[in-house]
């Protein structure tokens, strides 16, 4: 895995204001992916980090899942790039990366405030081991945004992390712009997933994130009728830790925006759910060193996965699996121990709801 980080291309242009898209930062880089079809052998996956290929009899059999008549109509973007004149984008759209829309049934916030809906995407990575040992010293569980490839490179990583009771969730094969896609090739990237991880925990994921939050009316009719719950993040919560990488943020700027947050999260009529990632060193780094530290000892703030602090205490198609809710007298609260850390160191409101309740709290604290 190191020759294959290390190769690695990043590519960069300035950051959104309320969330990244791919025109922001492509952490995978540029794999070399075939355009000739070629049929994936019983037992194999498709080529790693590249879209699957829907002429495959596995994927045919998965369109077949799809009412694709009941799909809206709306054209592919160019890999999820705004279009310069936003005007021209239908409203019925709802495009979240360029027209700032939460659709009723996305997930962007925790319901209950001072929460806080803890999530890390796109491993497994080699980097995950270090923040599971980190999340284990602190009895605390997070929503792991599991991509495809990354899943059957490193299967007893995803393991460990579902063993441990931490909510497994989906992230696509390949981490392309689903926007970017037609319709057959988001059944395959969500599917091929699914089968990756289901083959290697034995459950299968209701719900999935998708790459840089870039989803509109259209992915999410199909994404819905498969059985997945789009799961985005509150507009404005995006840590930029994907830019250390690339050396266009500090671990400070990125423990700054962190601390921006805890002056206005306890005035807050819901709680929240932030960006953050585990596939870079830099981006792990930042959360052992930086945000979990400050987060383990804030008062009052509750970390949850996101089906915990929705109550959902049966997050996959099988049912729990390891998953418990912090609520259940079996196991201990998923919320953090302040005396372990002393010694160590209901339908949401939506986003945009949310980031007018945040304007109110600062023009109040100020």
């Amino acid at each position: 895995m190191t020759k294959l980080l290390s190769s690695l291309t990043l590519m960069l242009t300035l950051s959104a204001v309320l969330a990244h898209g791919p025109q922001d930062l492509e952490k995978r880089g540029m794999a070399t992916c075939g355009t000739a079809y070629k049929p994936v052998p019983a037992g194999k996956y498709p080529d790693m980090d590249c879209t699957p290929f829907v002429q495959d009899p596995q994927v045919q059999e998965w369109l077949k899942l799809v009412d694709f008549k009941k799909v809206p109509v709306y054209p592919q973007s160019k890999n999820g790039v705004c279009p310069e004149d936003l005007t021209k984008i239908p409203k019925d759209q709802c495009w979240w990366t360029c027209q700032k829309c939460d659709a009723p049934e996305d997930i962007t916030t925790c319901p209950k405030a001072k929460t806080w809906g803890l999530t890390y995407d796109d491993g497994p990575s080699p980097e995950s081991i270090r923040l599971y040992d980190n999340l284990a010293a602190h009895n605390q569980k997070a929503t792991l945004f599991i991509v495809g490839s990354r899943a059957i490179s490193y299967p007893e990583t995803l393991k460990r992390a579902y063993n441990e009771g931490h909510h497994i969730a989906i992230h696509t094969w390949s981490h392309s712009a689903m926007t970017g896609l037609s319709n057959e090739q988001i059944v395959a990237e969500l599917k091929w997933t699914e089968k990756a991880i289901f083959d290697i925990i034995g459950v299968t994921p209701l719900y999935y994130r998708p790459p840089y939050g870039d989803v509109d009316a259209r992915v999410r009719s199909i994404a819905t009728q498969l059985g997945f719950k789009t799961s985005i993040w509150t507009q404005g919560y995006d840590t930029n830790d994907w830019l250390i990488p690339a050396g266009t943020a500090t671990p400070q700027s990125v423990i700054d925006i962190f601390k921006g947050w805890l002056t206005t999260f306890r005035q807050l009529p819901t709680g929240f759910i932030v960006l953050q990632h585990d596939l870079f060193k830099e981006e792990v780094d930042v959360a052992l060193n930086g945000i979990l530290p400050i987060a383990y000892n804030t008062k009052d703030l509750v970390m949850q996965p996101i089906a915990d602090c929705l109550g959902d205490g049966k997050p996959y198609k099988e049912g729990a699996g390891t998953f418990k809710l912090s609520s259940d007298p079996s196991t201990t609260p998923g919320t953090v121990d302040k005396a372990v850390n002393a010694a160590s160191s209901s339908r949401p409101i939506t986003g945009c709801a949310l980031l007018a309740s945040l304007t109110i709290a600062l023009l109040v604290s100020v």
